[in-house]
């Protein structure tokens, strides 16, 4: 199962079970996801979810800008379409999420912060 985590200060704080399809992100009430912030715009972005050509039960991920205001960014650098991997940040005004695919055997499956004791 795929999943996009919501983190903040680098806490899960949501996760959200993917399902083929487009998954819309905005300040507006329509979008799948909505964010009540400033900077986002009210259609800001588009997860795509595609079963895989080779392993159907797999999804290949992408994510297109909407023509925002402010961006959509993938791991530090803004995009305006891009594939999205499994242990991908991206960041959505002052959102930040995680593609989180349980199938895959890269990294963890699991983020916390632990405070200096």
């Amino acid at each position: 199962m795929v999943k996009l985590k919501h983190i903040i200060n680098d806490v899960v704080v949501d996760e959200i079970d993917m399902v083929e399809g487009d998954f819309t992100i905005g300040r507006n009430s329509g979008n799948n996801l909505q964010l009540e912030d400033g900077v986002v715009s009210g259609e800001h972005a588009v997860l795509t979810f595609t079963p895989n050509e080779y392993m159907p039960e797999m999804f290949d991920i992408s994510i297109r800008d909407l023509g925002s205001t402010n961006g959509t960014y993938v791991n530090g650098s803004t995009v305006t379409e891009k594939k999205i991997i499994h242990g991908d940040s991206i960041r959505i005004g002052n959102h930040e999420f995680k593609i989180f695919d349980d199938e895959s055997s890269i990294g963890t499956q699991t983020e916390f912060y632990v405070p200096d004791a």
